[in-house]
């Protein structure tokens, strides 16, 4: 194309492109490096926190997958074991009612030897009933009140003596028909082999406690306790040789199959020399 006349309104080509050289291509401009570097600087800003974020998401998601393969694969330890049964197929029988043990009474009879306190306080040992034998004559007893008289003598036997030479006191309260009494070393004495007191007392099935106070003088005493429901004969013996009395206490203890009753015997089994050899008896209690 030939060049315009100057004034004709137009701008030649050459002068649009002051740097080009005649003869060479045209080069592009290229930004300055410091606008570069700071755009990179930039990017470098915003891509850094996402490349984390990225890589957390992942992390999350490819745990996520390898549980799930994991719970859905069977387990081998436990893939041949037998599948129970499940509660439609087998009922589940319910325990039938079955009636409790019975614990059951038996016969049984216990006792302890022990000595006599210095004083006896007839109320506080026998809360059911109590005697004391002898203060008023050789065939006299007193007896609590109110006891129902649930201790009980045999027929008295012959010879039988009132023995004041007790070396402990009995006292009561309550008493009939002797009502108080305190400071009492009396009781009863049978003389000769064979002759003795025979007692009983109530018995079932709740224990009960008979206490004895005894003596025995010049002789040998047998003590046999047995039951009216059965069970074995219990014994014990007490020997003194000389003139004085030998005195104890029994505390029996004894329970039995049904209602029936305690007896007991206290009697003369050996008499030594020419005086009244033989036992005595000076109170019962029972609880």
């Amino acid at each position: 194309m030939p060049d315009q006349p100057p004034g004709s309104g137009h701008t030649r080509r050459s002068e649009l492109v002051p740097y080009r050289r005649a003869g060479l291509p045209a080069r592009r401009r290229s930004a300055p490096s410091v606008l570069l570097e700071r755009g990179w600087d930039r990017w470098q800003e915003h891509l850094a926190p996402a490349a984390v974020i990225l890589l957390g998401v992942l992390a999350v998601i490819s745990f996520g997958l390898v549980v799930r393969a994991r719970t859905s694969e069977p387990d081998p330890s436990v893939a041949n074991l037998p599948v129970a049964p499940t509660a439609a197929q087998v009922p589940i029988p319910l325990p039938s009612a079955s009636p409790s043990p019975t614990v059951r009474p038996v016969n049984s009879i216990t006792f302890e030897r022990g000595s006599v306190p210095e004083v006896v306080d007839l109320p506080a040992e026998g809360s059911s009933d109590w005697v004391h034998w002898g203060e008023q004559g050789k065939y006299a007893l007193e007896r609590k009140t109110d006891g129902g008289f649930a201790i009980l003598e045999g027929t008295p036997d012959d010879p039988r003596t009132r023995d004041d030479s007790s070396p402990e006191r009995y006292r009561w309260s309550g008493g009939s028909p002797l009502a108080d009494a305190k400071g009492v070393t009396s009781g009863i004495r049978l003389c000769g082999e064979g002759d003795g007191f025979t007692l009983n007392a109530p018995a079932g099935t709740v224990g009960s406690t008979l206490k004895l106070f005894v003596g025995v003088g010049a002789g040998q005493g047998l003590l046999q306790l047995r039951l009216s429901t059965g069970g074995d004969v219990v014994t014990d013996r007490i020997t003194e040789r000389g003139s004085g009395i030998t005195t104890a206490s029994y505390t029996v203890n004894y329970r039995a199959t049904g209602t029936g009753k305690i007896s007991v015997k206290w009697i003369t089994e050996e008499s030594y020399g020419g005086a009244c050899g033989g036992v005595v008896l000076y109170a019962a209690t029972l609880s």
